[in-house]
């Protein structure tokens, strides 16, 4: 007998509500969407649109939704960082499973309340966007160490390349930018990295963080001589010599114009000359760190060296692990293992040996993450469901100690917090 799909209301229709609102268009046999909450009426008329959804199904708010206690499986939580906590556990109240955009919360103390609801809510599935658990390419690393390929591991490094536009968008004049806003950059770019630290290791805790950054670049100080407040009214020749000129960004390319709902030309003009996006990089009021470096010790004393870098040309995790019989090199597409016994090699590719689901962003662990929920809610034990929430609130114990460890200058913080 066919299994009904889940069904689910979307909090928040940003790029993220909208990309697990896609995996429903593609695949309906498992997944319907049957109500959206939106502040911005453009971005909440989208989804509703794209999934035949009426007035009766879509709301400005959060609260509003939840108070009309639509008939579905799950509540996707997917609005800004400060709004996490408080919606969560209104929806696990209203008897909802969660998928949560990552981070869970804005403070360690939010995730220690959040972690308690779902404790006294159990069996129910709360499910964090990490999403890079459910690329090919991530799980195939996590399988080849947990399957002994190198022996024990003994050491990790890991570099988080965040790329230099990618930077200037979110985490200076974007919604990350400013951590009362928003979060920490290491909580909300490289919690996916400490979960899979944890993943990697068998879950393994980790035992000591000491993390050093700053935010190097991104601040007054550096603004170039006679540069404008805003880029479309700085003169040519400084615009021309700027990297992160906001006209290269948005005006003469096409792929950082993804999380608007209006991508047009005239759209994005209008919106470098009134919105957030159009300022000088040197004159926003961001304070988040532009390159970090965190060093981990985990149970059993392996070490791992952690470094989140913004000043780089692209993307794509780069990872090398180091065990007691040989070594893995990644670059985000292609796995070398290099065997100490045999002094053989081999390669592993994600692309021309597994491929990536087609319209599933993050290597494919954006629709990844979409069939995990759909095959917890369908065929799991639903015995295991508060353990997938632990081991998430694991990477953000270690986030926060980090972040911590940061402020003061690299102190040492043990993971006993």
């Amino acid at each position: 007998m066919e299994r009904a799909a889940i069904t689910m209301v979307i909090l928040g229709a940003g790029d993220r509500g909208r990309t697990y609102a896609a995996y429903a268009a593609a695949y309906p046999q498992k997944v319907k969407v049957v109500g959206v909450a939106d502040i911005n009426p453009a971005a909440r008329a989208a989804v509703a649109q794209a999934h035949g959804l009426g007035p009766e199904a879509q709301w400005g708010d959060w609260s509003e939704a939840v108070a009309a206690k639509p008939k579905c499986d799950v509540m996707v939580i997917a609005m800004p960082d400060a709004l996490h906590v408080e919606p969560a556990i209104a929806c696990l109240d209203a008897g909802y499973h969660l998928l949560l955009e990552k981070p869970m919360a804005r403070t360690w103390a939010e995730c220690e309340k959040l972690a308690a609801k779902v404790r006294e809510v159990q069996p129910r599935l709360v499910i964090l966007g990490h999403v890079l658990r459910y690329t090919v390419y991530f799980k195939k690393l996590h399988d080849l160490l947990q399957g002994g390929a190198i022996g024990e591991v003994v050491s990790i490094q890991h570099l988080e390349p965040v790329a230099y536009m990618h930077a200037a968008h979110s985490f200076c004049r974007g919604n990350w930018g400013n951590t009362e806003r928003a979060t920490p950059m290491i909580l909300q770019k490289c919690c996916h990295d400490f979960d899979q630290f944890v993943w990697w290791l068998g879950g393994k805790r980790c035992t000591g963080v000491s993390s050093f950054g700053s935010t190097f670049h991104f601040n007054a100080a550096h603004k170039p001589a006679g540069a404008a407040d805003r880029c479309l009214d700085c003169p040519a020749e400084v615009e021309r010599a700027c990297p992160y000129s906001a006209r290269k960004i948005y005006l003469e390319r096409q792929d950082y114009r993804y999380p608007f709902v209006d991508k047009r030309d005239e759209a994005m003009e209008a919106m470098l000359r009134e919105g957030p996006y159009g300022r000088c990089v040197y004159a926003c009021d961001n304070d988040a760190v532009d390159h970090q470096v965190v060093n981990l010790q985990f149970e059993g004393g392996i070490t791992v060296a952690h470094q989140m870098e913004s000043y780089t040309y692209t993307g794509g995790r780069e990872t090398k692990v180091f065990g007691t019989r040989g070594e893995i090199v990644g670059n985000g597409r292609t796995l070398t293992i290099y065997h100490f016994d045999t002094r053989t090699t081999e390669v592993w590719d994600s692309v021309l040996e597994a491929g990536v689901p087609m319209g599933s962003g993050h290597g494919g662990g954006d629709f990844g993450l979409m069939d995990e929920l759909v095959r917890q809610l369908t065929a799991a034990d639903p015995a295991g469901w508060g353990e997938i929430f632990e081991v998430s609130l694991e990477s953000h114990r270690i986030a926060f100690a980090a972040e911590e460890s940061r402020r003061q200058q690299g102190a040492l913080k043990l993971a006993g917090r």
